[in-house]
């Protein structure tokens, strides 16, 4: 965690963080996304009606903190395509589903 220093006109400086206990903060940034392949995207049939794409398919759990889920449906050769998308789930993955709520 970082704390700016206020002055007047001057840029804020950024000092590392600590409790008043000396106990360090830890960094809360996500870890390295796995090398684990997620595969290709599910591409269910669409024939000539884009509307089918409209509703990506369900998210699944990659390991126990990363999502992958699906958007952009696009009808293409009678066939759905979707971008894969990755999140980091700080609380833990499982069922589809990140643990926990995010603000």
């Amino acid at each position: 965690m970082l704390l700016a220093a206020c002055g007047d006109n001057k840029k804020a400086k950024l000092t590392d963080a600590s409790t008043s206990d000396g106990a360090e903060v830890l960094d809360a940034s996500p870890p390295s996304p796995p090398t684990i392949d997620a595969g290709p995207a599910p591409s269910p049939a669409c024939g000539n009606d884009p509307q089918i794409c409209a509703t990506p398919p369900l998210s699944v759990c990659l390991d126990a903190f990363y999502l992958v889920y699906y958007t952009d449906g696009q009808c293409t050769q009678h066939r759905c395509h979707f971008t894969t998308n990755l999140l980091y789930c700080p609380y833990g993955c499982m069922n589809g589903g990140c643990f926990g709520g995010f603000t």
